[in-house]
């Protein structure tokens, strides 16, 4: 008599890393930012060739290096000063902090999401690919906009396909539920499988879920196995459990 297996369970988190989140990974950026500026902005004579800087843009640069220098110190009423007219006047780095700033709100700066929106979005109209993600997060979550699944895919779309994990991973999940969109597990799987290759350990556990329930892609339980050990191997505890849980399930998977 054959008895049907549970289907494996997923890592669903649709708001997985919203843009407060994002600040210890942009602390990190800023500072490899800063030391780029000040290689960038030093006194060594220019080379042949080289395109001199203009006076405007060397003051843009210098207000800009101060502002996220305020910023990482969380002096953020200085960094909202400073950072203010470099957002107005089109400068995107500056749109994506002052962004971050009314997203996370403290020491000086009240929190103010629709501001926040407003900011992200113009960053990312321009290309930045996490205010990209942070518009898809608005969206999924009604924060400073109206909640609205089919603008928060586009704008998942946009940073996915600009690099972003954390948008490959989520539209994974939006595409597996059908939540506000049409359901299509074959859509999952591309978007798990792409975030997975490139190491992210949420991913490549639930690529191992659809490959282990064949949902998206033909069942493959030597493939599930593979990619949910990767997961344990980063430490992904749910993965670790999973293989804890099931010691056998190596062997079955040789016998097919």
């Amino acid at each position: 008599m054959m008895h049907k297996s549970r289907p494996h369970r997923y890592i669903a988190n649709v708001s997985r890393a919203p843009a407060r989140a994002l600040r210890p990974a942009l602390i990190l950026s800023l500072l490899v930012f800063m030391t780029a500026m000040l290689l960038v902005t030093g006194t060594e004579a220019a080379m042949p060739g080289d395109r001199a800087m203009t006076h405007g843009q060397a003051v843009e640069q210098a207000m800009l290096h101060h502002a996220l220098l305020a910023f990482a110190r969380e002096d953020y009423a200085r960094a909202h000063a400073r950072l203010l007219p470099l957002a107005q006047n089109g400068d995107i780095e500056a749109q994506f902090y002052l962004g971050s700033l009314y997203d996370a709100g403290g020491n000086g700066i009240e929190a103010n999401a629709a501001m926040a929106a407003h900011w992200f979005q113009r960053a990312a109209r321009h290309g930045h690919v996490d205010a990209q993600y942070n518009m898809g997060v608005a969206y999924a979550n009604g924060d400073g906009v109206v909640q609205d699944t089919v603008n928060a895919v586009r704008w998942w779309r946009r940073a996915a396909n600009n690099g972003s994990l954390n948008a490959q991973f989520n539209l994974g999940i939006v595409y597996l539920r059908g939540d506000g969109i049409r359901q299509d597990a074959n859509e999952a799987f591309s978007w798990w499988q792409m975030a997975a290759r490139q190491g992210d350990p949420a991913a490549q556990f639930n690529l191992g879920a659809l490959y282990a329930n064949g949902q998206g892609v033909t069942a493959d339980m030597q493939k599930a196995l593979m990619w949910w050990r990767r997961a344990a191997d980063q430490g992904f505890a749910q993965a670790i459990q999973l293989l804890r849980e099931r010691p056998g399930m190596g062997e079955v998977a040789s016998r097919r």
